[in-house]
């Protein structure tokens, strides 16, 4: 996943935040279960799909109705695909994989394993077999920041073509996890999201699905460049839980609506809203960083040379304080290229394995 370039040059202005939400009558949501007495949702945003995924994503963290890490990047992708998603579809899918995961786990006689599930996934999702119709699920080298097709990095994509970065294969691992009540855990890395779970000794393995291998915290700290403060501060290597990791899929939520509709206050809200629940979020710092500061010089060209206003003066302070705390968490910026470069040598290391 490419990492949001951080420009730290100073700026004078900042836009205003955005007017107060008001209400609207009750909404109808389409979530899974049935829903008594639903509070009214708060316009956030113009746009229906986009305004329908944040109010229920931020119901699912107030926990007013059940966590569903499956339900919340459903949401994010259909408000990118301006409802062009069918979620009944989407459940369907998801439902017969589930079914040859329970068929490999019975077929391996591994029931009694608690990494059983893991396993299946696995072996599914990197091994060519009579369950995957003989296709893995391999890392699209075209196009895998998602530049030119932000939809890359969408797991409705990777279902459909069997092709992935490492924002979807993560993704499509944990809600099959999910579906099988099996443990696993996003964590991040420079640029990067991969899996872990606890093994049957009870430590923590680290899936790679970038190459399809199990990968050791060694290595992941030596190849990335992990730095020991970053470890620290916990914004690298921590499994999320289930909490942190919907959060972030209104992390997600914003940057779809920044590439369709351009930054606007909707995208921080998305923003601060992912960094109330999972505050060590650097990825969404990040983008936070960025997008206040295209703003600010959104402003600064349309405010001329007058004096800037007492909002436009706290809007940059919150800039400030934003670039403060990134610091204070010991990020190192990577380059792009230089995860570019990464991204090659692990696909070839799984080449001489291979072999």
């Amino acid at each position: 996943m490419k990492q949001i370039l951080l420009i730290t040059s100073l700026i004078t202005f900042l836009v205003s935040c955005s007017e107060k939400a008001e209400e609207i009558g009750k909404t109808e949501l389409k979530t899974v279960e049935n829903l008594v007495n639903i509070e009214k949702d708060t316009i956030v945003t113009q746009n229906s799909f986009y305004n329908e995924a944040f109010n229920e994503i931020t119901k699912m963290l107030e926990e007013k109705i059940s966590m569903d890490f499956k339900r919340a990047v459903f949401l994010t992708e259909n408000a990118y695909s301006q409802g062009n998603l069918d979620y009944s579809d989407f459940c369907k899918e998801l439902d017969k994989t589930t079914l040859k995961l329970k068929s490999i786990i019975k077929t391996k006689g591994i029931e009694n394993f608690k990494t059983a599930g893991n396993y299946a996934i696995y072996e599914y999702m990197t091994k060519p077999s009579s369950y995957n119709d003989f296709k893995t699920c391999t890392y699209d080298f075209a196009d895998f920041y998602g530049e030119s097709d932000w939809e890359q990095q969408f797991v409705t994509k990777l279902m459909r073509i069997q092709k992935g970065n490492c924002h979807s294969l993560p993704f499509y691992y944990k809600i099959l996890a999910d579906e099988l009540n099996t443990s696993a855990h996003l964590a991040f890395a420079p640029n990067h999201i991969y899996v872990k779970h606890l093994g049957e000794d009870n430590k923590w393995v680290n899936v790679e699905l970038t190459n399809g291998n199990l990968s050791t915290d060694a290595w992941l700290i030596s190849s990335m460049g992990i730095s020991a403060e970053a470890i620290q501060k916990q914004i690298y290597m921590e499994a999320l839980d289930l909490k942190e990791s919907i959060a972030y899929c209104l992390t997600d939520l914003g940057g779809g609506y920044i590439r369709k509709f351009g930054e606007d206050d909707f995208a921080i809200l998305c923003f601060d809203k992912t960094l109330e629940y999972y505050p060590n979020s650097i990825h969404t710092l990040m983008y936070k960083s960025n997008s206040l500061r295209k703003l600010g010089l959104k402003a600064q060209k349309k405010h001329g040379n007058q004096s800037p206003t007492a909002q436009m003066k706290a809007d940059y302070e919150v800039f400030q304080e934003t670039q403060q705390i990134i610091e204070s968490l010991g990020y190192r910026e990577m380059p792009s290229d230089k995860y570019e470069n990464w991204v090659k040598s692990v696909e070839a290391e799984k080449a001489k394995t291979t072999k």
